[in-house]
């Protein structure tokens, strides 16, 4: 299991939020968040807090957009034959659905071919192009959110005559194709405003070229394919996501309708994480396991009864796609675990569904944090087909395409890749995968580091504070939703909850207040946790249930507290032995038995025992030892943990005062004495009965008593107490047995009747192991 180390994004001090806050008439924590993400220009703080359509670019400023207009046009104006060629992931899909209705509305029907995962593969497929020019005798190829990878299936394009034009956001090879004109945001000599575009993205400046603010129409695509490929949300694509949910209801797209009703979503509040965790997984899951080209279908259709059919089967294969998930992640485990020294894992099987592998892929990079390849064995065409992902810092692109001559079809970017390849080059393959980390500065060992944004308490907490943070939303790549710290916390009624009982759902409680929280795969480390204070790192949100909001936790991940780490170490030092019952044999086990007081050190002595008996201010470091008995001071106690780096320690801590503790109560002290000056015929014998009168403990009473003598507050004049003549006030603290009286009180309340935890704690102060 991957080791996390949190730190805190940027730590701006309070002047600085302060004054950021009155300069932007903003909140402390809406400054906070800025200042972490280095915002200081008024008009970027604006119109990053403000997108809207305003912040759309101008189409024209992408590589060839003019170019490929004027191709689009020539075609239509012949009248040619116009097929687009998508992919099958919810940014292909949404791709290849904003420019077939975008083509529509040019009165356009064109052909549009989603390829099929298992049968055609990843981008371009040369077969597939063959068909389209044979069969089907098209005059132009558009390409969505693919193409720039096909410099060979294009030129077989254009020595057929075809006209092409390719819409992409892929990272770029070394030769680009030699297409009639390709649409992207990263050529070189022509980056665009935005270079971080989605497939859909691109796609949707294609419309906007064509068609203006009717593209706005389409914007709610453009924004679940910019989500679901997890480009950054900044610049345009900020834009894009933000206006795309504002529109998501008033567009009415009969498919995204009929699946908001399936899943119980209203298209009126949707937000990025309702595309990221209910909408794009079920567009995914058609392509991974059947054929994509029924979600293009949903998203372009008109017929609400035809939409709802494929929402029906969409929710089908989306519950099996979970299945095959579950069991290929836990099928994976074994292989993980015998590559552990492995930097860059290459996990493979013959039963694996081919449509999960990425998924499979994502999961083992955020368990390991370590590049992460995923191969299925395909008998039909004897090759292993993949799907690799890769944490932040390693470039998965780059490295397996310093090795692009062994597969048999490759593309992707800097996280994510899809190949293909046979045994031989596989095997070939796996040991020159292992050089590349090094090659990046990327060490797979090392603990990930994570960042939080904000110090809060859980009295801090509210919707009012979820709204402000919202202000930076939408969130995803490039803007992360801001995680919270809270220091110091408890975790109780926490249980096990899923199908598998792996996630966490528990209250997170401070001294004065708790709220709730659910934390996936984080039942196990819970258990770690116990009842010790804990940090916890996650973000605020609203559980709404029954009719009913109430805020909660999602939380990212939960560790020790400082001070419960340094008590999780003295556990394995320290032993609690106050209540165990001592034999020889157990005392045997111990290299010493260590006695504060002589008369104890004397009686073990006389034992025949093979442990050796010391006094405490022998040399124990190192020594598996046995504290038998308690000092009266708690200072020697101090003394001795400061002094003594032993291996373990047993604390027995015996005594045979039966009631050693006492709390002065200064109250019955002055009563007694009060009784004392009244009566001049009191002996020190007599103090049973005195006691008893005056409803004070025997022992009590003696022992006032004799701090009364210390005190000179009384004295002995012929055999009884008397009044004795007082010149100078006097401090019950100067009476030797009142001092030691409360020296023991605090042997007695921090060593026997403090519960382990406790005592640990107060140990911690002295210990010497750090």
């Amino acid at each position: 299991m991957v080791s996390i180390k949190w730190t805190k994004r940027q730590s701006p001090t309070q002047d600085e939020i302060s004054k950021f806050s009155s300069e932007n008439n903003l909140s402390n924590t809406v400054s906070e968040l800025l200042l972490e993400r280095n915002f200081s220009d008024k008009e970027e703080i604006t119109e990053f807090l403000n997108p809207n359509i305003t912040g759309l670019q101008d189409p024209f400023a992408l590589h060839d957009m003019d170019k490929a207009l004027e191709t689009l046009d020539e075609v239509i104006q012949s009248e040619g034959k116009i097929a687009i060629y998508g992919d099958y992931d919810a940014d292909g899909v949404t791709s290849a659905s904003i420019m077939r209705l975008t083509l529509k509305k040019m009165g356009v029907n064109p052909i549009v071919f989603i390829p099929n995962r298992f049968k055609d593969g990843y981008g371009p497929n040369l077969d597939e192009y063959k068909k389209l020019v044979e069969e089907k005798h098209i005059n132009l190829l558009i390409t969505v959110d693919n193409g720039v990878s096909g410099k060979e299936q294009v030129k077989y394009l254009k020595d057929n005559g075809v006209k092409v034009i390719i819409t992409d956001h892929h990272d770029l090879p070394a030769e680009l194709p030699e297409a009639d004109a390709i649409v992207h945001p990263s050529i070189p000599g022509s980056e665009y405003f935005c270079p971080y575009l989605s497939g859909a993205g691109v796609a949707f400046k294609f419309a906007d070229a064509l068609l203006g603010d009717d593209a706005l129409n389409f914007v709610d695509l453009a924004a679940i394919g910019t989500v679901a490929d997890s480009v950054k949300l900044v610049g345009e694509n900020r834009v894009i996501v933000t206006e795309g949910l504002k529109r998501m209801s008033k567009n009415q797209n009969v498919g995204l309708m009929a699946l908001a009703k399936k899943t119980k979503l209203d298209l009126n509040k949707v937000n990025e994480e309702d595309i990221g965790f209910k909408i794009a997984p079920r567009l995914n899951a058609i392509g991974r396991l059947d054929d994509a080209t029924s979600a293009m279908e949903l998203l372009t259709t008109s017929d609400a009864g035809l939409a709802a059919d494929i929402v029906d089967e969409t929710e089908e294969i989306n519950a099996k796609r979970q299945q095959l998930v579950a069991d290929a992640f836990a099928d994976s485990q074994e292989q993980i675990q015998q590559q552990s020294e492995n930097g860059v894992l290459v996990l493979t099987s013959d039963t694996w569904h081919q449509g999960i592998l990425g998924i499979v892929a994502s999961r083992v990079v955020e368990q390991e944090h370590k590049p992460t390849l995923v191969l299925c064995y395909d008998k039909d065409s004897e090759l292993y087909k993949g799907s690799g992902r890769s944490p932040e810092g390693f470039n998965l692109f780059d490295a397996l395409n310093a090795h692009n001559e062994l597969f048999a079809g490759f593309g992707g970017h800097a996280q994510a890749c899809g190949f293909s390849l046979a045994e031989p080059q596989l095997n070939e393959l796996i040991p020159l995968l292992q050089e590349e980390p090094a090659k990046q500065g990327f060490d797979p060992h090392s603990s990930v580091e994570k960042l939080f944004d904000l110090n809060f308490q859980i009295s801090d907490f509210s919707t009012d504070l979820i709204n402000e943070i919202n202000q930076l939303a939408p969130f995803g790549m490039g803007n992360p939703k801001p995680v919270i710290k809270l220091s110091d916390v408890h975790l109780t009624n926490s249980t096990g909850v899923g199908k598998d009982k792996s996630h966490l759902k528990t209250t997170i409680a401070d001294s004065q207040n708790q709220i709730p929280g659910i934390g996936f795969s984080l039942f196990s480390k819970s258990l770690e946790i116990k009842d010790n204070l804990c940090d916890v790192y996650g973000q605020l949100g609203v559980n709404e249930w029954a009719g009913r909001s109430i805020l909660q936790m999602l939380i990212n991940d939960i560790e020790f507290a400082p001070e419960a780490q340094e008590e999780n170490k003295l556990e394995s030092i320290y032993i609690d032995y106050r209540q165990k019952q001592l034999s020889k044999a157990l005392m045997d086990r111990f290299d010493s038995i260590v006695c504060f007081n002589a008369g104890y050190y004397q009686m073990l002595q006389r034992h025949d025992l093979n442990a050796k008996v010391e006094m405490f201010d022998a040399d124990f470091n190192h020594q598996n030892i046995l504290i038998y008995d308690r000092p009266h001071d708690i200072k020697v106690f101090e003394q001795f943990l400061q002094s003594n780096k032993t291996a373990h320690t047993a604390l027995y801590l015996h005594t045979s005062i039966k009631s050693g503790y006492l709390s002065p109560d200064m109250n019955k002290m002055k009563i007694l004495l009060k009784y004392l000056y009244a009566h001049d015929n009191i002996k020190p014998d007599d103090m049973e009965v005195v006691a008893k009168f005056l409803n004070i403990d025997k022992n009590d009473a003696d022992f006032y008593l004799k701090v009364f003598f210390e005190l000179n507050f009384v004295k002995m004049v012929n055999g009884f107490v008397k009044k004795a003549e007082v010149s100078e006030q006097r401090e019950l603290i100067e009476s030797p047995t009142y001092l030691k009286r409360l020296q023991r009180n605090d042997v007695e309340k921090i060593l026997i009747e403090s519960n382990f935890d406790d005592l640990l704690n107060w140990i911690s102060d002295y210990d010497c192991h750090n």
